[in-house]
């Protein structure tokens, strides 16, 4: 498993067990996952049962059933003794394998809850010394993750904990998963013990046995001016006063030197008078961003220079607590884009909007809103109507960064999309589109077909007629004439059909020379008075081939649909079963299906 499959692997487990997925489920997880990137050795993680002095089995996906059978029924009264051990190993012996790793899994509270171990064959070589290292660190990202979860597992037996509404499971998974690849902690807001995981204490330099798991221990480590503001947040937190618990402060590294950082988490358990049990999070070192945002602030000139040369706009955009939004930089792009120079934009951020197409209006705005409001990220496709410029296609995309202040600031790009949107359309039409006669194809009927069978099903006075239409003996006309002229008579029929529709009715071919029409709001008379005009219409224009008329004939078949009508389908095919009358009796028909309810 190469070290992006890895990161990946970890993550969505995370999520997994921020969600309160089954225990086995999760350590079959974890176990199979190891095995995977080290197919040679075989994970498997033990539960221990104090009660009953025994191990169960949490997983063990390769290791024989009757070695696991063995395990269980060993008497164990502390699974963390050489005795225990020793016997382990003893018994492995006798399936030629060999324990690599033994591992116990301890809860916050100190109490062993289990082992993970890592077992091969008797006769495996060592890993080259340069896998060792990442070897090192799946081992312990192993019983990390096992650690997590039968922890977790224990936080509904403890106490009942607080329905939570629709969507929160949801927002936790994703906080657990964004940066979780850097540093990961899981705090147990009872006892104050802190869990961080490896990559956590790889940030500050810290070895994995180096960081106590005290609270109080790591409010000493954060920068004394940043204390108040990192401690205010979590307590507004742990009153539910805010939705996740997010921060941007320095914290005192092994060597004594500062670092900034992002923490982002949330409170995952609370108790029946809504106290907080247990918060989840991530941290990400950012102390390079801050650099990087203190020299594009003091080289402003240098950035203008750059974005002049894109094709679009690039922007800031600045929004104080309880304030609108203004732009502190807008690049040259913007007379491309809007026919504005930057000044204009710069003393009126809403100049913009008076150039948004009418129909986009209000997506543009809510999108606005949903900005000032605090929303995590922009990303629109609208059109405007620039005097001397014709309608185009913009793509804008934004993503905030917090200031110490509160102030949030955006930057971002608009550009214009106006020809991948046109070509993104020519496919859609093209994907919906029957080459030969340019009518919709079947795809679009039959989406067509389903709406309208929705429609009706929801009004009950709504319905609609379909008819099936079919040009008679189109094969002779193919045999003597050629498939080409079959091609004209079949483009002249589309034509022909076109001119009786109106707005509302949906035509297509569905193959061959087999064509459908959907009749919005018809009954039966009126389709079947439609499929006569149709068929007199078509009579009287014949296509004219060498100097002669090519009479051909129409046989259609119609079925009416209404509230209490049965699949959409059905009706198709009663519409389809009434043509086959019509060619039966004699084509040039016009047959009606009997009613569908």
């Amino acid at each position: 498993m190469s070290h992006r499959n890895a990161l990946a692997f970890h993550q969505l487990t995370l999520s997994f067990i921020a969600r309160g997925a089954p225990l086995d489920q999760l350590l079959d997880r974890i176990a199979v996952g190891f095995s995977q990137a080290y197919p040679e050795r075989m994970a498997a993680i033990f539960l221990f049962d104090g009660q009953a002095q025994r191990m169960r089995v949490g997983a063990a996906p390769r290791l024989a059933p009757a070695h696991v059978a063995q395990i269980e029924a060993l008497e164990v009264t502390q699974a963390d003794t050489p005795y225990f051990w020793s016997r382990f190993v003893a018994l492995a012996g006798q399936h030629d394998t060999a324990v690599l790793e033994m591992l116990p899994l301890r809860s916050f509270a100190g109490d062993v809850a289990g082992i993970l171990v890592v077992c091969a064959s008797t006769d495996l070589p060592e890993l080259p010394e340069v896998e060792r290292a990442d070897y090192r660190l799946a081992v312990g990202a192993a019983v990390s993750m096992a650690m997590l979860a039968v922890e977790r597992s224990l936080v509904p037996q403890r106490t009942p904990l607080q329905a939570e509404p629709a969507g929160v499971a949801d927002q936790r998974m994703a906080l657990a998963i964004e940066g979780s690849g850097t540093g990961i902690w899981d705090r147990n807001a009872v006892t104050g013990e802190m869990y961080y995981s490896r990559g956590w204490k790889a940030i500050l330099g810290y070895e994995d046995w180096e960081l106590s798991s005290h609270i109080e221990d790591a409010y000493q480590r954060i920068h004394p001016d940043d204390l108040a503001y990192v401690q205010e947040t979590i307590r507004q937190h742990f009153e539910a006063r805010s939705d996740t618990y997010q921060v941007e402060h320095r914290i005192r590294c092994r060597d004594g030197s500062y670092k900034w950082i992002s923490s982002r988490g949330k409170v995952v358990a609370r108790d029946a008078q809504g106290n907080a049990l247990r918060m989840m999070g991530t941290t990400t070192d950012i102390t390079e961003l801050k650099r990087l945002t203190a020299k594009l602030e003091k080289s402003s000139r240098l950035l203008a220079d750059l974005t002049s040369e894109f094709p679009g706009m690039a922007f800031q955009y600045r929004v104080p607590p309880g304030e609108r939004g203004y732009f502190t930089y807008v690049s040259e792009g913007a007379r491309e884009t809007y026919g504005l120079c930057p000044q204009q934009l710069l003393d009126d951020p809403s100049a913009m909007e008076s150039f948004v197409y009418p129909d986009d209006l209000a997506l543009f705005r809510a999108a606005r809103d949903a900005i000032l409001a605090g929303a995590a990220h922009w990303r629109l496709e609208f059109r405007v109507m620039v005097p001397g410029m014709a309608l185009r296609w913009l793509r804008g995309h934004a993503r905030p960064r917090r200031l110490e202040d509160g102030t949030v600031l955006w930057h971002g790009f608009i550009s214009d999309i106006s020809e991948s949107k046109a070509i993104e359309l020519e496919l859609q039409e093209f994907a919906l589109t029957d080459y030969l006669t340019q009518l919709p194809n079947r795809r679009y009927f039959m989406q067509r077909l389903q709406e309208e069978h929705g429609r009706s099903q929801r009004d009950i006075n709504g319905r609609a007629a379909v008819l099936m239409c079919d040009l008679d003996h189109f094969k002779r006309i193919n045999d003597t004439h050629g498939h080409a002229v079959g091609d004209r008579v079949l483009q002249h029929f589309a034509g022909v059909l076109r001119t009786q529709l109106r707005k509302g009715d949906t035509v297509g071919r569905l193959g061959g020379e087999e064509f459908a029409v959907i009749l919005a709001g018809a009954d039966m008379d009126a389709a079947a008075e439609f499929a006569v005009r149709l068929q007199r219409c078509f009579a009287s224009q014949p296509l004219i081939h060498e100097g002669k008329l090519l009479e051909v004939t129409l046989s259609i078949g119609i079925a009416l649909m209404q509230g209490k009508s049965i699949g959409q389908d059905q009706v198709l095919r009663a519409s389809d079963d009434a043509l086959y009358r019509a060619k039966e009796r004699g084509r040039n028909r016009v047959e009606i299906a009997p009613s569908l309810y």
